[in-house]
């Protein structure tokens, strides 16, 4: 049998570095870099949330256009005019809610935990949430909380909570129960101190029945406990707020569950309860 000889300067032989091209680069053989598939998706999204927001701007200018055009449009032309203006409005909303969504879902970074007083928090977040539930003919209710006295102190909801997650946690939460409730519905927020956490209820929607109830909360533990449909069959789906806030409860720490307990004034109620742990485990 042949024996394969190697020169000292052959880039081939055993013990010798990979060899170079003329701008002194590794060749191909060469380990890189792994590929962050989380920041790729990132850049995709900013991008293709830049290329919709030109379009958009093409059909602003052209409205405008219209607009202008038309000494005394008539009623139809000026109806379809506010038709197209609320719909770029609407669609640049759903733009920045998937540019938020998708920075949320891909940052893994590990929480910067701070002393976060979650009374006040969950009071912005329905202020931010207001705005939307007038639009849907909902009721926002005032915080209630359920201590012996009805009264909070200064320190009895503070929690370790990371602020970037725990505010959108908040806000999508309360904006899936306001699109979820009917016209006229109230939705009710209760926060209860218990031993090492604070629980959280919002009250999802009305049932008409106990039967419905206890379906509409076996569905939503489902989805929260990512358990597989039976039988093969589709999951339920549920809307993008209330999947970014389960991803959301699952990084700051605390446990997201149905409940149809103490939700509201009425039996046949079903709420979103959040455990808070007080102090997170930091590892």
């Amino acid at each position: 049998m042949s024996q394969q000889h190697y020169s000292s300067e052959d880039p081939g032989a055993p013990g010798q570095p990979a060899s170079r091209d003329a701008h002194g680069t590794h060749d191909a053989c060469e380990p890189r870099e792994p590929v962050q598939s989380s920041a790729e998706v990132a850049t995709l999204i900013g991008q293709v949330a830049h290329d919709l927001r030109s379009a958009l701007n093409g059909v602003q200018s052209w409205a405008y256009v219209l607009d202008h055009s038309l000494e005394m449009p008539p009623t139809s032309a000026q109806r379809a005019l506010a038709g197209i203006r609320t719909g770029m409005l609407q669609q640049l909303g759903l733009i920045e809610h998937m540019e938020e969504a998708v920075a949320l879902l891909t940052n893994d970074s590990p929480p910067q935990w701070q002393r976060v007083d979650l009374l006040a928090a969950l009071e912005a977040a329905m202020d931010a949430a207001r705005s939307m539930a007038q639009a849907r003919a909902v009721n926002l209710a005032a915080v209630n909380v359920d201590s012996p006295d009805g009264t909070a102190s200064n320190h009895a909801f503070v929690i370790d909570a990371d602020p970037r997650r725990l505010e959108p946690l908040l806000r999508y939460l309360l904006l899936h129960c306001i699109r979820h409730a009917r016209s006229a519905d109230t939705v009710e927020a209760h926060l209860k101190p218990e031993a090492g956490r604070i629980r959280l209820r919002i009250t999802e929607s009305r049932a008409p029945s106990d039967a419905r109830r206890d379906e509409r909360i076996a569905v939503l533990s489902g989805f929260f406990s990512r358990r597989p449909a039976e039988g093969g069959a589709s999951a339920p789906r549920q809307g993008t707020a209330l999947l970014l806030a389960r991803r959301l409860v699952e990084t700051q720490g605390a446990h997201i569950v149905a409940e149809g307990q103490g939700c509201s004034t009425d039996g046949r109620s079903v709420c979103v309860a959040v455990s808070f742990p007080v102090h997170a485990e930091r590892g």
